[in-house]
């Protein structure tokens, strides 16, 4: 039965979720140059222990016992093949977008600055990323929103919040790039909703949008210049989250989401 409780919980959630990620904005620019790279780092790690506890604490305020790993996170016989899928799709889907640059004259990061070292780094900082996102907004916010609005609507609405909620990464821009905001939050709210249905196609299992967001995340900052902070050249069209070639790319990620799941499923009946 539904009351109002459970809308309180999602509105507290969200702005919870919000007040976190403007932390983690905000506090490196009060710290000041000096400090402002050693709270930056802080905060991002925080911010992941946050989102957890967050999670955890509501969890329990709903009296039902639930615990994180019911959320998505249980590990059995289809969990490798559910992050084999995720990997190989968000591999696909990203490598899309970056066909489309490569080809058609997008600026890609130069050869030179692949490293090992980069390489790691990105791993290290996209592996938490990937996890506790998808903890948080389709493992908690998704479902709850599910037994208020029904599995599409949920989809629909967490997304956006996913992609309201990535409002840092546009914070650098001026308003005559108002485009960029637009075409970023657009692409955020659709990788939302290819998260989310890949929450649901692989039987409410975290594993497969983990995956897709791990490795489309290692492609992007890998192989893609760091916009904002690097000069790019056509962003709208190119430059992967940013560009509008993002779009099939995440529309190609989702037709194989189907594919795949649904025939892992026709062939288990």
């Amino acid at each position: 039965m539904i009351n109002d409780k459970d809308y309180l919980r999602i509105l507290l959630f969200s702005l919870i979720m919000f007040l976190i990620t403007l932390g983690a904005l905000v506090l490196p620019i009060i710290a000041g140059p000096d400090a402002e790279g050693l709270i930056s780092t802080l905060m991002f790690f925080l911010t992941f222990i946050l989102f957890w506890v967050t999670v955890a604490i509501f969890l329990s305020w709903e009296g039902k016992g639930e615990s994180i790993e019911k959320l998505g996170l249980e590990w059995d016989n289809k969990t490798i093949p559910h992050i084999m899928i995720g990997a190989i799709v968000g591999i696909l889907a990203s490598g899309l977008v970056f066909i489309f640059a490569a080809f058609f004259g997008g600026d890609l990061r130069p050869v030179a600055e692949i490293t090992g070292d980069l390489i790691v780094a990105e791993v290290i900082i996209t592996a938490p990323v990937a996890f506790f996102e998808e903890l948080t907004y389709r493992g908690y916010l998704m479902t709850r929103m599910e037994g208020l609005f029904g599995k599409e609507l949920a989809i629909v609405s967490s997304a956006i919040i996913f992609s309201l909620l990535h409002f840092a990464w546009w914070t650098r821009l001026s308003g005559s790039e108002l485009y960029l905001i637009l075409i970023f939050t657009f692409n955020m709210f659709l990788g939302g909703v290819v998260l989310g249905y890949g929450y649901y196609l692989s039987g409410r299992k975290l594993w497969v949008p983990i995956a897709f967001h791990f490795t489309w995340n290692i492609i992007a900052y890998i192989l893609f210049p760091s916009f904002t902070r690097d000069p790019v050249t056509n962003p709208g069209i190119f430059q992967i989250e940013w560009g509008v070639t993002t779009i099939p790319g995440f529309l190609f990620g989702l037709s194989l989401f189907y594919l795949l799941l649904n025939e892992i499923k026709r062939r288990k009946k």
